[in-house]
């Protein structure tokens, strides 16, 4: 999908998803970054050997046996969970248990993002599968749609879907990656962000807990955004969990089945023995893109800025392109920039008057504070949009590259070219740090 080759005296990077090559004088380039990935597993041999032998909990056709309406929460598009390989075995389970296509609803745990088509919904669940299945999105604005359960410790009012609430069988589909200020995603974010309100979300989401030191990808012990998720997820109960961890193709390499603290701690544990990357050298430029799903919109390509930031030193360039076909994804991201002046206006608004997609719009006034800056090749934002967020815009990721070398005050910039970064845990070689 991606590679580095020379080319005369230039090193011309390549990345096959987006159709894009970017060259360099192979004299500034540092490489490529990325880390070796298992193999991908067999389909359905391997799947099925997860459902045989569950961590923490029973077969899921012994918990199914009796129960009357079962609810199946999945992710939706923009998470590029392989839920479709997972779906036979789970039907499975439950057909051998008794229980009726038309007794299982299966909701899709959009958080606040757009509800899923029609054909994204068909490509989730698995057009077999789908047969006799209730396919619901979830509301997270609708109040007769949802059901109080209390608050957590952390003062967060766990408002949840009552189709979920509602079933004597719950099961969670997920994937298992590191996550910008979660830790990692999967597990308990089914539930909080996937099918909690607005209200629920936007708390955990909140400022205070979002500028946490601890809420970073990899930390998960003292992050009190993934222990109030805990909570909350614990408070519904989710009877069976799967977990999966994909490579950078999209294909499955790990697949965990099980409780919901078990099966994510077993697949968290899985992750980082493999994706640590430690960076020999501090780059002046990163060129980086998020892939599938991520560039869908430009809410969510900013993630590979956000896990890319701690290893970047002030004054530095994150160079992102990305095709983000639905446009800037929300408008909620753009309002604190409005007829701000500074970074710190930004963030004061954000600390003000804050709104659950502002999140991202948080974290990235939090890089450029850092001094960081950022160049965007996009074809599907406006210009004048990214110029508002305090971002410098090219034409093309090639122009963004020569943009970004002229901004940095080293007159041979080291060039890093790093795609989908936050899928590693990338940290700074001490040696190189000092």
């Amino acid at each position: 999908m991606y590679s580095i080759r020379e080319q005369g005296t230039e090193a011309v990077y390549r990345d096959r998803l987006e159709d894009v090559e970017i060259s360099v004088e192979q004299g500034l380039c540092l490489g490529l970054a990325g880390f070796e990935e298992p193999p991908a597993v067999s389909w359905p041999e391997d799947f099925r050997a997860a459902f045989a032998a569950p961590l923490g909990t029973p077969m899921l056709r012994d918990l199914a046996r009796g129960k009357r309406r079962v609810a199946v929460i999945v992710s939706d598009s923009t998470r590029g969970v392989p839920t479709a390989k997972v779906m036979p075995m789970v039907l499975e389970e439950l057909a051998d248990a008794g229980i009726r296509s038309k007794d299982i609803t299966v909701v899709v745990a959009r958080g606040v993002h757009r509800p899923a088509t029609e054909d994204e919904i068909r490509d989730i669940v698995g057009e077999e599968s789908l047969k006799g299945l209730t396919v619901i999105n979830h509301d997270p604005y609708g109040a007769r749609l949802l059901v109080s359960l209390g608050k957590t410790s952390f003062g967060t009012p766990v408002e949840v879907s009552r189709a979920v609430y509602e079933a004597d069988l719950r099961i969670s589909i997920g994937k298992v990656e590191p996550h910008e200020f979660a830790g990692f995603s999967g597990g308990r974010k089914s539930v909080l962000p996937g099918i909690a309100s607005e209200r629920t979300i936007e708390i955990n989401h909140r400022p205070d807990m979002l500028m946490s030191p601890e809420a970073r990808p990899g930390e998960l012990s003292k992050n009190p955004i993934h222990l109030d998720m805990v909570e909350a997820a614990g408070m519904l109960k989710i009877h069976f969990t799967v977990n999966l961890v994909v490579n950078q193709a999209g294909e499955t390499i790990g697949v965990f089945a099980g409780g919901i603290e078990e099966a994510h701690a077993a697949a968290v544990g899985f992750m980082r023995s493999f994706c640590q990357i430690t960076l020999k050298e501090q780059p002046d430029i990163i060129v980086t893109t998020p892939g599938k799903p991520l560039n869908i919109n430009f809410y969510q390509s900013v993630k590979p800025l956000i896990a890319l930031a701690p290893v970047m030193a002030p004054g530095g360039v994150l160079v992102l392109y990305c095709s983000c076909r639905d446009g800037l994804g929300t408008e909620d991201m753009l309002i604190p920039y409005e007829g701000a002046q500074t970074v710190d206006d930004v963030i004061g608004r954000l600390n003000a008057e804050y709104k659950i997609q502002m999140d991202h719009a948080l974290l990235l006034g939090k890089i450029l504070r850092k001094g960081i800056r950022i160049v965007v090749a996009t074809p599907s934002v406006d210009e004048a949009v990214l110029r508002k967020m305090f971002l410098d815009t090219a034409s093309s990721p090639q122009e963004a590259l020569k943009k970004a070398m002229n901004m940095v005050p080293n007159p041979k910039p080291k060039v890093l070219f790093f795609p989908q970064p936050q899928r590693a845990l990338s940290v700074l070689d001490q040696v190189s740090a000092r």
